[in-house]
């Protein structure tokens, strides 16, 4: 069977709800404005769903060039987002690194300090702001917004069939958050892959995807699930972590769509 893409994602707001697609438009800083939005508490510190997994029930999705949040439990309280010039620069952190951001204002604050139930900003990744790649696995410019440590996250759709069959119910690929998914692999062939092409452009598959707590949230009621991670440490546990999916980094521009073929160009 030959491998194809099966499955693209976004996700504007770093560990907000994100949505499917049926193209990726890939820029220097990995798909087209996925993950320039995050939440901070009120010292700039990254929020997500480790802390807050309520934050799986919030959708996000660019109209034009602002951005939509809303409840999935009550769709018409949404707030729209616009960035007009007069934004206030602030430092945030995510995880080791510090970096330029654009506070959004209060209004967005308060909606989504309501929505979640403790203190909260959003803010902007604008595209002056610089952050790069961890450089053991990336070379000098290679950059990303507020993805944790990689432009792109690729998961196998029969990794997850596998996953699934030792959990002994199905679990939503969604709660990994992969960019791209791929099928006609057998499972966890993606361990094995150092380079891929997709249409026209190639990827280092650097890194595998050390996971947390998030893929244990249920993103229907945002309740945890501790047997997802039970089931993943049986099959995935490797020197004390546990893995799921692999990091890529993009080696070009240009867009990738559903259906593309997948080729391996080397294996580690």
């Amino acid at each position: 069977m030959s491998l194809v893409v099966s499955g693209l994602f976004s996700y504007p707001v770093k560990s907000l709800r994100g949505h499917s697609q049926a193209s990726t438009h890939i820029t220097s800083w990995g798909p087209d404005r996925d993950r320039r939005w995050m939440v901070v508490d009120d010292s700039g510190q990254f929020m997500t769903q480790r802390q807050l997994p309520k934050m799986c029930r919030i959708g996000a999705r660019y109209q034009g060039g602002d951005i939509c949040l809303w409840h999935l439990d009550s769709p018409a309280d949404a707030i729209e987002v616009c960035l007009d010039g007069s934004e206030k620069e602030r430092y945030v952190g995510i995880w080791d690194d510090s970096c330029t951001a654009l506070d959004a204002g209060d209004a967005a604050a308060n909606w989504l300090s309501a929505q979640l139930g403790v203190s909260l900003r959003l803010c902007y990744m604008p595209d002056y702001s610089y952050r790069q790649v961890d450089l053991q696995f990336a070379e000098r410019g290679d950059r990303l917004g507020f993805a944790d440590g990689f432009p792109f996250l690729l998961c196998n759709e029969a990794s997850l069939q596998q996953l699934s069959a030792g959990l002994g119910r199905s679990v939503d690929m969604q709660r990994f958050r992969p960019n791209i998914v791929i099928s006609g692999a057998v499972p966890f062939a993606e361990d094995h892959w150092r380079r891929i092409r997709i249409g026209d452009i190639e990827f280092d598959v650097v890194k595998a995807c050390a996971r947390c707590a998030i893929p244990t949230v249920n993103l229907d009621d945002a309740s945890r699930e501790a047997d997802v991670f039970r089931a993943l440490k049986a099959q995935r546990q490797r020197g004390g972590e546990v893995y799921f999916g692999q990091n890529m980094i993009h080696r070009g521009e240009g867009e990738i769509k559903l259906g593309d073929a997948v080729e391996v160009l080397a294996l580690n």
